[in-house]
């Protein structure tokens, strides 16, 4: 094996032992260590990865089964151990639904790897450039989200428990992302969906337990229309490896495989109506909603999109269900979003938009669009987890997440509010890796008319939510006296990793012409000609350019200037003119909606996807008549 294969490999397995370290030693000293070794362990490897296969070209690295150990009998003794943990749990929860899944998964997967004889798709592991970015995102932004939970989490009694099972997770996502072979796809999907379940239900509470048993019940019948997606894979294409998928050529039941892919990778993913594992999933403590929604589980889903979608480009009539999916859910979240006053739950209706956009761009599956798509995951991944981590920091601090009671918080937690700001700025604001991507898929969906009037309704509302929030970050009433940033008394802990996140989210944005050049074009070239150009410090597509460093530059100045130069003292604040009368400033307000109304909503959005993903499962069968 060369450097690179032992790198990749080691991304999987050390995040894993130190799991069973973590859990075995179960003392706070261990955990603590464990975990900074394991983080900075990762960090360098993928790190070391990434200069790897730079050095070489950014060539693909293929890791044949042989070349590790035997796996047919092993993955079935996994696949066994694992479906027996399931059947456990269903059991334990009084789930039949879980058992049944867990047992019917099993059956498929013993039966697909007897009808391969036990043997793996060539290769079985598969390192190219969509799967190092993946891997990057786990490893850098998972291990940072692991060291801050090291303080968020320090008070808990199960400590080794939930940084086991964080650490498994990690492994987990990063053997996902390199498995080329669909039957080891299929066994890190259900460790991922294991860990999902463990680390929602962590605290206990008969609201966590709920959450993590519709968390467990709809990502299990994913698993179950994956498996089922890769017998039918080998049955039409004769191969369960993932690039072997044919790229054109498709038609009638053949296209099932892609159906039923897509349909996990939904569950996933959180697309309607699959979506309310995941807003059930904000019981969890902060780490884990940063880790769910930003490194590991929902990334997968839509990964598995982005992989397959080669594939669709000529199956235009699941393309464009698959689109409509991504642009309702898009939609859908955004007016959603607007109606809350929890943070969290703002964020995680945010995600499953953004998720949305990723969806309706491997819907589009033209070259810009799959370009758009991945520039989404890899900008998104880093201020998400950034906002969700500053959220946890607020809270800590005053006890709440709502919005409300945020109000005029940058004049006594300046780091967190700082941190706030530019998760959101670089979120929606040029010259940003996300507007960036925005851009992009604005400029892909310029011939389809409805998806750009979803568009522009969800960019709205996005912008409506997102500075919603921020003016009640700003809105200090008269007198407030400011702490500055260097007296705030944050944790060391926080402002180390909230720093590095801040820092990654602006210099990305920076470097998105190498990103996109050397990152990101390798894997599109593989199947399309990139419509997308660059020379470092701007892009350029039909629609014209976009200076990026340019526009960085000037809004860096906007911003100092305005700090340094137009800043009122704090002498200089008019006070609020009552008539006379003592008055008090406050920002609460009514655009909240009820419980009632945010239910109505949710149950039509829930509808309008049921149908369209059985839309999706049913079109295969009206190809083929057809």
């Amino acid at each position: 094996m060369n450097g690179g294969e032992v790198l990749a490999v080691l991304l999987v397995l050390v995040p894993v032992v130190g799991s069973m370290i973590v859990l075995a030693a179960r003392r706070r000293a261990a955990t603590v260590w464990t975990v900074l070794i394991v983080s900075a362990a990762m960090v360098l490897s993928s790190v070391g990865l990434l200069l790897f296969m730079a050095a070489d070209s950014f060539r693909i690295i293929a890791i044949d089964a042989h070349d590790l150990f035997p796996m047919g009998p092993a993955m079935i003794v996994l696949d066994l151990v694992l479906a027996a943990v399931f059947v456990i749990i269903g059991w334990r929860i009084r789930s039949w639904w879980v058992v049944g899944i867990a047992a019917a998964n099993l059956v498929l997967a013993v039966a697909l790897d007897s009808w391969l004889n036990f043997t793996e798709a060539t290769p079985a592991l598969l390192v190219d450039n969509l799967a190092l970015i993946m891997a990057l995102i786990t490893s850098i932004i998972g291990s940072i989200i692991a060291i801050y939970a090291l303080r968020y989490m320090r008070d808990d009694p199960r400590q080794p428990r939930f940084f086991a099972v964080i650490l498994l997770f990690l492994g987990g996502m990063n053997g996902a992302v390199f498995s080329n072979d669909m039957l080891w796809l299929f066994l890190f999907w259900d460790v991922t969906t294991l860990c999902s379940f463990l680390l929602i239900g962590h605290t206990g509470t008969v609201e966590a337990k709920r959450a993590a048993e519709r968390a467990l019940r709809i990502t299990i019948a994913g698993a179950l229309a994956f498996i089922v997606g890769a017998i039918l894979a080998y049955n039409y294409y004769g191969t369960t490896s993932l690039v072997g998928i044919p790229v054109g050529g498709l038609d009638g039941l053949a296209v099932m495989p892609l159906a039923l892919l897509a349909v996990a990778g939904f569950t996933k993913s959180a697309q309607f109506p699959f979506q309310s594992w995941l807003l059930g999933a904000m019981v969890a403590p902060t780490p884990v909603s940063a880790l769910l929604h930003s490194a590991t589980m929902v990334n997968l889903g839509v990964y598995l999109l982005i992989r397959t979608s080669p594939s669709l480009v000529e199956v235009a009539s699941l393309s464009w269900v698959i689109a409509l999916v991504g642009g309702a859910t898009f939609l859908a979240s955004t007016v959603l979003a607007m109606t809350q006053s929890n943070s969290k739950r703002v964020l995680a209706w945010s995600t499953i938009g953004n998720l949305g956009l990723i969806t309706m761009c491997v819907g589009i599956s033209t070259p810009l669009a799959i370009t758009a798509a991945v520039v989404l995951l890899l900008y998104h991944s880093i201020s998400k987890a950034l906002l969700f981590l500053s959220v946890g920091v607020v809270k800590e601090r005053l006890g709440s997440e709502d919005i409300e009671d945020m109000q005029g918080i940058r004049t006594t937690m300046p780091y967190a509010s700082a941190a706030l700001i530019i998760g959101v700025f670089t979120l929606v604001l040029p010259p940003f890796g996300m507007f960036v991507s925005k851009w992009l898929i604005v400029a892909a969906a310029g011939t389809y008319q409805l998806l750009l009037f979803l568009l522009v309704l969800g960019f709205a509302g996005m912008m409506v939510y997102y500075f919603k929030w921020i003016g009640t970050i700003l809105s200090a009433g008269p007198g407030a006296r400011s702490i500055p940033v260097r007296e705030d008394s944050l944790a060391r802990n926080y402002k180390w990793t909230l720093g590095a996140l801040m820092a990654g989210a602006v210099v990305l944005s920076a470097l998105i012409g190498p990103v996109l050049r050397y990152l990101i074009a390798p894997f599109i070239e593989r199947y399309f000609v990139i419509p997308v150009g660059t020379d470092n410090l701007s892009l350029f597509t039909s629609s014209g350019e976009f200076p990026v460093f340019l526009f960085l530059l000037l809004t860096a100045i906007i911003f100092l200037g305005l700090m340094f130069l137009v800043r009122p003292g704090e002498d200089e604040v008019s006070k609020i003119y009552a008539g006379g009368e003592e008055f008090e400033l406050e920002t609460r307000n009514n655009y909240y909606w009820d419980g009632a109304k945010v239910l109505r909503a949710v149950a039509v959005s829930e509808g309008a996807g049921v149908l369209m993903v059985v839309a999706i499962l049913v079109l295969p069968f009206l190809l083929e008549v057809v």
